[in-house]
């Protein structure tokens, strides 16, 4: 059964009081979302797009004299309702607020109130009946009555003018306004009817007996590009003498309807035009016309429209660079205020290439050269002897591998010589923080026959141009293991196997600090100095420098 609007005029009324005035309908502030300030206030309290609503901001204060408390509101300006939904609406300042809107805030919707419609009086002309299978005509408002309202006046001049109009023409006449004004409070409610009466027509139809033109071929894209045009085809059986492709995109209230063209015997095809294909999608249904002007669905309906899906248009990105870096540093370390006799000075250059954030991050190659002097404190200190020397020249093979863009570990492999031969070594770094930004690495080395060395290393590049690292150590390198007197090497000329050290050394700890700079975008120069120790009397200074070419 068709959804009737004869009393379509008195929905104006529904809010209304029988009092002179004006009705306040009050309502909150529920929520601020960015620019937009969400109230209360909807179509089922009486709202309609474009209305002006005062907001108050109530108060509750102490009074200082008598102690009782105070409660009053005070207006900070008004609101535009820009959508109004069936609970809440969103709106936005008109105008200036004396006072920022927040949540809490009353809102008031005043409308002028109409007098109730006076009883039609016996001697007015009766109205036509309506034609047999057709909805009755509504009744227009009566002389005398409470002026209405601008759409309700628009709304009610439509009715008169259907006054006998066949079914077809009311579905043309309510769809067409539904697209003329999708944001009125009545926009809802005629398409519904629309609706209605298209099933009237199509059941009709059925009824006498007509042959409903079939669907025999049509496909729909599951997806489409933004604001690229598609073109909708469908084969028909039947006495179709044509066919119509409405369409809306998401939201919108009415469906903007398109003739299909004819593309051959049966073939109709209509195409929807770049405005329309906006993100996030679009729904649309396909009516047949036969040739007595009716129409019935083929392909969804206004109720259960089809949908497409419509997707940005993928943007190209530039293929990943792979960088390729090569560095050199060389650092040299006093431990017991420049006697020489406990020291360390170590160089080390690498060549290496960086892939992608996760999985292989970067593979890097280098050598090395370690070359110290130490022993125990006890045989440099208070038996005074010489430190023996120590060194190892080696390469390795590092690779870092990459959970995610900020987490990663390195591991690296070392083989060299020393003096007894050929000797290996490991390091592993966990690395927190992306290696292009700021990052934490924490992890340790040893070198064979030289020792350990526990590694705390902050990069730090906040500034452009100015990369900065700092690095905690701690370390028994580079008498790290203790020796025979038939392999010890004496640093002093003049010492034997028997005044040298040949005991491990002590654990001392080290800061460095480590300040660049960028040349060019490739090339940073940086310097660094450092002060280590094994006990307070048994320390020193330190100093190195390094550079890096990435490209």
């Amino acid at each position: 059964m068709a959804l009737c609007l004869c009393g379509a005029p008195a929905i104006a009324l529904a809010q209304v009081s029988e009092s002179s005035g004006a009705a306040a309908t009050e309502g909150v502030v529920v929520a601020l979302e960015n620019d937009d300030i969400v109230v209360d206030l909807a179509a089922k309290r009486g709202a309609a797009g474009g209305d002006i609503v005062e907001i108050w901001r109530p108060l509750r204060l102490k009074h200082p004299v008598t102690g009782k408390v105070v409660t009053d509101r005070f207006r900070i300006g008004s609101l535009r309702l820009t959508q109004v939904q069936g609970t809440l609406s969103l709106s936005r300042a008109d105008g200036k607020l004396a006072r920022a809107a927040q949540v809490g805030d009353v809102v008031i919707l005043r409308k002028a109130k109409l007098e109730p419609e006076p009883k039609q009086p016996a001697s007015a002309a009766k109205l036509p009946p309506a034609a047999p299978g057709e909805p009755a005509p509504p009744t227009a408002a009566m002389p005398g009555a409470a002026p209405a309202d601008p759409e309700t006046q628009v709304v009610s001049t439509l009715f008169d003018g259907l006054r006998g109009a066949n079914v077809t023409r009311r579905v043309i006449a309510y769809e067409d306004y539904v697209r003329k004004n999708p944001e009125g409070r009545y926009a809802v409610v005629l398409w519904e009817e629309a609706a209605q009466l298209r099933r009237l027509l199509a059941h009709d139809a059925m009824g006498k007996g007509q042959k409903e033109t079939a669907l025999l071929n049509f496909s729909s894209p599951k997806e489409a590009l933004d604001g690229v045009p598609i073109t909708l085809s469908v084969e028909l059986d039947g006495p179709a003498r044509g066919a119509v492709l409405h369409a809306r995109r998401a939201g919108e209230v009415a469906f903007r309807p398109t003739p299909m063209t004819g593309a051959g015997p049966g073939y109709f095809s209509a195409t929807l035009l770049a405005e329309q294909m906006r993100t996030p999608g679009i729904q649309f249904f396909i009516e047949a016309v036969t040739s007595d002007g009716k129409t019935h669905a083929l392909v969804g309906s206004s109720d259960a429209p089809k949908e497409i899906e419509v997707v940005p248009i993928p943007q190209p990105t530039p293929p990943i660079r792979k960088e390729a870096t090569a560095s050199i540093w060389t650092d040299y370390a006093d431990y017991n205020r420049m006697k020489g006799n406990d020291r360390v000075w170590q160089t080390e250059g690498f060549v290496g290439m960086r892939f992608d954030e996760e999985g292989l991050r970067a593979l890097r190659t280098g050598f090395g050269v370690f070359r110290g002097v130490g022993g125990s404190l006890e045989e440099l200190d208070e038996q005074k002897k010489s430190g023996r020397k120590v060194g190892l020249t080696y390469g390795y093979l590092e690779a870092e591998g990459a959970f995610s863009s900020f987490t990663s570990i390195i591991g690296r492999a070392v083989i060299g010589l020393h003096d007894d031969g050929v000797s290996g070594g490991a390091l592993a770094l966990v690395r927190i923080g992306n290696d292009k930004k700021t990052n934490l690495q924490i992890g340790g080395e040893i070198l064979g026959g030289v020792g350990l060395r526990g590694i705390t290393q902050l990069e730090l590049n906040a500034f452009e141009r100015v990369p900065m690292l700092f690095r905690t150590e701690v370390t028994n390198q580079p008498a790290g293991s203790a020796v025979s007197r038939d392999k010890v090497r004496p640093n002093d000329s003049s010492a034997t196997a028997d005044t040298t050290s040949v005991e491990r050394g002590e654990v001392g700890g080290r800061a460095i600090v480590q300040i660049g700079y960028r040349v060019v975008p490739g090339l940073v120069v940086a310097g660094r100095g450092s002060y280590q120790g094994r006990t307070i009397k048994h320390a020193g200074p330190g100093f190195g420098g390094a550079v890096t070419y990435t490209w």
